[in-house]
Order: C-alpha cells, then structure tokens, then sequence
C-alpha cells in the first residue's frame, strides 16, 4: 500500500515516540489535564520534544533556566526531571487565567520548591529576577521571539544554550507565498535569518514537531 508524504511523517513521528523512553506518569496527567481544561491543547509540548528537552539538560547540567512561556507545564516537568539537584526554574507565563489553572493543578500534583512560577509580560519580568540563566526555552508570543533572544543573550555565558519552538510554523517558512503575505509566517522566517545572522551562534534547526531550534551562545 502506498503511504502518502504527511502520512509517513505522522507514521515515523510515531514509531519515534514509541522507540523513546515512554511518559512518565506526571506527564500523562499533565497531557490529560490540559486536552480536559485547556482552549488550545495542541499548544501542548510533545512526548518527543519532552524528551528532548530532558536529555538536553542532562548533558547541559543547567543551575539555572528559565522559561518563556508556561502555559500548562509539560516542558516545564520535563526540564525539571533532569535538571540537578541544586539547580532552579524560572517559568514566565503571560496569561493569568491559564496561570492559575497551572499552577492549583502543580501544587495539587507535583509541588515543588525548585520551580519558580511567574505572571505576566516577560520582558518586564526578565530585569527584574536577577538570574543569569544557561538553559532558556522559549514557547511565546512569536513576534517576540528577537526580543527575547536579546534580552536572555547578555545575561548568558559562553555555551548557554536556547531553544526556540514552532520555528518552521506548520511548513509555511518554505513557501514563498506565505512569506509575502501571512504576518505570522513572515515573522518566523525572519527570525530564523536573524539567528543566522549572528556569527556568535551556532545555530541547529530540528524538524521536530512544529520546528525546534536549537542555539548556542559561542562567546
């Protein structure tokens, strides 16, 4: 039988969700939790995503990271898993409402002092937390996504590493059309030459799920 292109991105996308370490059972909750309660479930980081965030910070061995953008949790409890034991989270979430679900069902399930949860606009909340972060994950407001990447940079030493989400937008950074004429496809594309414009990175984009790039700051 012939499988079709998105057909076999969907079957291989699978079969490496199921040669991977499975979900633990906190990450299920979270998964159920958030396609129960959540408008926007598909938001959601993936299992494979999640695992590699995990691993990344197992290499990395961050003290301290800090992430762009909350919303239910999913990375948060998969950079947590590895993260060592002296080392700290600082998670930024723009939406209050989906804050406050967030955090009752973490303090409910999960509680723990080493993730710290904050609301609100996180270029205001950047200045103010005093952290100098080596492990940013950014899943924002994408027409932040240079300002964010501007702000955290300074506040890294060499080798620090960010990971920016949704970065190839559905596919629609390969096509011309959408370039011109969708401001949000426009937006992505133009931050990805904006990280390649900049010769203290290196830069990596991963064809996982939606786009994950991965960067280093070199120097």
């Amino acid at each position: 039988m012939k499988i079709m292109h998105h057909d076999w991105q969907d079957k291989i996308h699978q079969y490496c969700e199921q040669m991977s370490s499975p979900e633990s059972s906190f990450l299920q909750a979270i998964n159920d939790f958030t396609w129960k309660k959540m408008i926007n479930p598909r938001m959601l980081s993936g299992h494979l995503q999640g695992q590699l965030l995990s691993t990344l910070v197992a290499l990395k061995q961050p003290q301290c990271i800090l992430e762009i953008g909350t919303f239910t949790g999913y990375a948060t409890a998969c950079l947590l898993h590895t993260l060592p034991k002296n080392g700290e989270i600082h998670s930024i979430e723009a939406d209050p409402e989906i804050a406050h679900k967030t955090q009752a069902f973490w303090a409910q399930n999960k509680p723990n002092h080493r993730v710290q949860w904050h609301v609100g606009e996180a270029l205001s909340i950047i200045p103010q937390l005093n952290i100098q972060p080596d492990f940013v994950f950014v899943d924002a407001d994408k027409s932040n996504y240079p300002a964010y990447l501007d702000i955290c940079l300074p506040l890294m030493a060499a080798n620090g590493i960010l990971l920016f989400d949704n970065t190839l937008w559905s596919g629609r950074v390969l096509n011309e059309s959408d370039i011109q004429n969708d401001k949000d496809t426009q937006i992505m594309h133009e931050f990805n030459q904006y990280l390649r414009s900049h010769t203290n990175l290196n830069v990596t984009v991963l064809p996982i799920r939606d786009g994950l790039t991965l960067v280093q700051k070199m120097n």
